[in-house]
């Protein structure tokens, strides 16, 4: 059946468009007669209102683009959470897109938003990503941006970032107080900005105590993590083990279930959403990286954003 639009009401009644669409939203030059009437028309014949279309003449959509690198169980659900939560909260919706950790997907999903005039994207950026070169057309378009969890050097948006550096020595410190003397640091993909900073942290710590000695690995996934594992834990012990995220520390677990070792002889501690290390082992310690919040704060901030089309200033902001 077709979509019945403000003319065929406009027709059927035989009153003009502006007419049918000032007594949709009551307003008070019509006379209530004509509002009941032009109102029991659109329920009779199931007329819906193009909001988008509403949005666009008022030069906003109320709509945000959010960029994600890939869908994952890991973290990125939180983050969702706490952009919806303020999103939905000022009355604007949003739609997800998925780079699958490919530049050429993000630049895709950059002109998607732009084709799709959205009032604001939220960005988190690709493994591949090194500049802000692709997101040209998003400035041109006044379009605001605002990048969240993987950042760059180059301060051209405001972004929000957990600080990975403090919460890296965080979990050193802990290992170093349990007396560790045999470390091993499980990092994730060693081209990410956030796995050179955790990394670096973790280990200019450990370089005040001669005495422990500390083995890294890098490892794009959790399955990564687990193959490497069994062959590492078959020649080489370990009283503390670091894992710099939920991922990592999935596939720690994995391992250790695959090898029939216990986690009762290891120090292990994680940076971490917060829930996943509970249902995986009790024993499991680690540093909080509120998802919901970082969400929120960059939801947030685009809105400010949105609002004040004159602000210049970047920031990046520690959650």
């Amino acid at each position: 059946m077709k979509r019945i639009t403000i003319k065929d009401l406009a027709d059927l009644l035989q009153i003009s468009t502006s007419t049918v669409s000032r007594a949709l939203s009551n307003h008070p030059d019509i006379s209530d007669a004509v509002k009941k009437r032009v109102k029991e028309a659109a329920e009779t014949f199931n007329y819906v209102p193009n909001d988008f279309a509403i949005n666009f003449r008022k030069k906003s959509t109320k709509v945000i683009g959010l960029i994600i690198p890939k869908m994952s169980m890991f973290f990125v659900p939180s983050i969702i959470e706490g952009i919806s939560a303020k999103l939905n909260k000022e009355g604007y919706q949003f739609f997800m897109l998925s780079s699958e950790e490919s530049l050429e997907i993000e630049k895709e999903n950059l002109q998607t938003c732009a084709n799709s005039r959205v009032d604001g994207v939220l960005v988190s950026l690709t493994s591949q990503t090194q500049n802000f070169e692709h997101f040209k057309k998003l400035d041109d378009l006044g379009i605001p941006v605002v990048i969240f969890d993987k950042s760059l050097s180059e301060e051209k948006y405001d972004q929000v970032v957990f600080n990975n550096e403090k919460d890296a020595e965080q979990c050193a410190k802990k290992l170093v107080e349990y007396h560790c003397k045999k470390i091993l640091a499980i990092f994730g993909n060693k081209d990410l900005e956030i796995t050179e900073k955790r990394k670096k942290s973790f280990l200019a710590y450990l370089e005040n105590y001669p005495e422990i000695t500390c083995k890294s690995i890098f490892c794009d996934s959790a399955e990564m993590v687990k193959e490497k594992l069994e062959i590492i834990l078959e020649y080489e012990n370990f009283d503390g083990i670091f894992a710099m995220s939920d991922e990592t520390l999935a596939g720690l677990n994995y391992a250790l279930k695959i090898k029939g070792l216990s986690a009762k002889p290891y120090k292990v501690i994680a940076i971490s959403e917060g829930i996943f290390p509970k249902y995986l082992n009790p024993h499991y310690e680690f540093i909080k990286n509120d998802g919901v919040k970082m969400g929120m704060m960059a939801a947030s901030i685009l809105l400010e954003k949105i609002k004040n089309s004159d602000y210049k200033n970047f920031n990046t902001y520690y959650i």
